[in-house]
């Protein structure tokens, strides 16, 4: 079974109302869809977004596809937004790409500035494949990542580049995280075939990205 990090790229004729709304305001930092169902002609969705509560309920409103929604706050910085709506083509061309027999979406999907959402996608390889091959030509289709999936990964997702996380294995298996240290730096960088410099600069972006994300878990749960 295989995943595959997908970016889509939507033009401004294709955009949801409130993907606009993220391309013209600086109100929300992020828009991440947590989880969502078509039933019955509506469309249920639940968000979790971070940004000024005020501007965004306000664009919900303005949005007319938009039937019901309800916002609770999270902490000063987020909130959840959970809205029903109203289908249209764009939407259940999209559906019909993803949510088919062998394809499986898996949240969240996050929306971004300049008509971008990124989102995973898992399925064996034919699947994937026919799903990609279906999304609308209007819509810029990129595939960032594809390997075997395991759930736990998504469990802690630093958001690692491909270069951080070998460089990340390579110094584990090196000895550089050992106490005491077994493995220096000079180690991953010939392993990794770059200067000692880049080397310690791809563990120092990892390290960061690494200990910020657990950091906001730590957080989250107290």
């Amino acid at each position: 079974m295989k995943y595959i990090h997908l970016t889509l790229r939507f033009p401004p004729e294709a955009m949801h109302p409130m993907h606009r709304f993220i391309d013209d305001s600086d109100a929300v930092q992020r828009d991440v869809l947590v989880h969502g169902q078509t039933v019955s002609q509506q469309d249920t969705f639940l968000f979790y977004v971070e940004g000024d509560r005020e501007p965004y309920a306000a664009a919900l409103r303005a949005a007319e596809r938009i039937t019901d929604f309800e916002i609770t706050a999270v902490d000063d910085a987020g909130f959840y937004c959970f809205l029903t709506q109203e289908p249209e083509a764009m939407d259940d061309a999209m559906f019909d790409s993803f949510y088919r027999t062998g394809v499986i979406v898996a949240p969240p999907i996050e929306f971004l500035p300049d008509g971008v959402a990124k989102l995973t996608v898992v399925g064996e390889s034919d699947a994937l494949q026919a799903a990609i091959a279906a999304v609308p030509e209007i819509v810029d289709t990129t595939v960032d990542r594809i390997g075997d999936f395991d759930w736990r990964q998504s469990l802690f997702d630093p958001s690692l580049t491909d270069r951080q996380r070998d460089a990340v294995r390579v110094a584990v298996r090196e000895g550089y995280y050992d106490v005491p240290r077994d493995g220096d730096i000079e180690a991953v960088a010939d392993a990794l075939d770059c200067s000692t410099s880049t080397a310690a600069e791809h563990l120092r972006k990892a390290e960061r990205n690494l200990m910020t994300e657990f950091v906001g878990l730590a957080d989250h749960d107290r």
